[in-house]
């Protein structure tokens, strides 16, 4: 009786001993599978000239490191709401402001680029020698939903009566043109982009009449890919002193017809 329970139990032990390779080979095969491609957010049109010369360095760069990257096109506000979600996994570009009010997020530390803002206007007579002249008129301003550094910049000037937000450029240029604002804050590079479209009407009417600097411009990335981040930064130094950010942006220029 005791005999053939140890045989039993012996068959049961080289069963299991004849298993563990079979089973050792499927957890190495399941780490080994490829995780699929992160998911990069940037601006609603991928035919602007940002997106365009960006694509072509978030591309390279993630190549660099040997991670598959996704590229996909939202609204600004859309993209905040899907980044502070967990839906995707970068946003394609903010100001370093921005990481204040969303904690959530890791910033990678390197700028890939520095935007001009620019206030615009279709008003022939409008002067505009500084942001606090604005307080002297009743005129009607608008930004672009989404854009932080308008928005920080014009609450505190304006009374919520006299400030307003929009979804897209095009509808900011022309709420200018119809009358219904009289500045308009934006980056200067979709203004330029709106104002140049072929077949876009009354782009002679529409001027910059105030600039607001520039401020460097930074991917954001959700906290899980905070060492992929720091790789990240590193490898953005090196591809600015390649001067291949420059390059690319010369390039799509040159496709587009677009001034350098």
């Amino acid at each position: 009786m005791v005999l053939s329970m140890l045989r039993a139990l012996l068959r049961r032990l080289l069963a299991v001993c004849l298993l563990l390779p079979v089973c050792q080979c499927g957890v190495q095969a399941l780490a080994a599978e490829p995780a699929g491609p992160l998911i990069l957010g940037l601006a609603a049109d991928p035919a602007t000239y940002a997106n365009r010369w960006s694509k072509l360095v978030f591309q390279e760069a993630f190549r660099r490191l040997g991670v598959a990257v996704q590229i996909v096109n939202y609204p600004l506000a859309r993209r905040t709401m899907m980044m502070d979600a967990g839906e995707i996994d970068i946003d394609g570009g903010r100001v370093h402001a921005y990481g204040e009010a969303h904690p959530n997020l890791v910033r990678v530390e390197e700028p890939f680029v520095e935007y001009s803002f620019g206030l615009y206007t279709a008003n022939p007579v409008l002067r505009l020698h500084s942001l606090d002249d604005m307080r002297k008129f009743d005129w009607q301003v608008e930004y672009r939903r989404g854009i932080l550094f308008c928005e920080t910049i014009l609450k505190p000037l304006l009374p919520v009566d006299r400030l307003s937000d929009i979804s897209n450029e095009e509808q900011g240029i022309n709420k200018l043109l119809a009358g219904r604002t009289d500045l308009y804050c934006d980056l200067d590079y979709p203004v330029r982009d709106v104002l140049s479209a072929p077949g876009f009407t009354g782009a002679a009417r529409v001027r910059r009449v105030l600039g607001l600097g520039s401020i460097p411009i930074y991917l954001y990335m959700q906290r899980r890919h905070a060492e992929l981040a720091q790789r990240l930064a590193e490898t953005f130094k090196k591809m600015k002193a390649e001067g291949l950010i420059e390059a690319y942006q010369a390039r799509v220029a040159d496709e587009m017809g677009r001034p350098r």
